[in-house]
């Protein structure tokens, strides 16, 4: 690796993360940008988790599907 490049961790990437939506919460920007800010990281967080929750707990599609076959003959 060349010099003077610095890796980041997973953690430094989330501690970073909270550390900016706690400046758009407790920060002193104007109430315009800080709700739509808040709401869209809140959005993410929300389609994350559940993404989450439905690799976590539920079922692959392609389980319970049925796979029709067909018996033509092709020329």
């Amino acid at each position: 690796m060349g010099e003077g490049l610095t890796l980041a961790s997973k953690w430094d990437t989330a501690i970073d993360i909270a550390l900016f939506f706690r400046m758009v919460i407790f920060g002193h920007l104007p109430e315009w940008l800080r709700h739509p800010l808040l709401a869209a990281g809140l959005a993410g967080l929300v389609h994350a988790g559940l993404g989450w929750l439905r690799t976590r707990f539920g079922e692959s599609p392609d389980e319970d599907e049925p796979v029709q076959e067909l018996d033509v003959r092709v020329r």
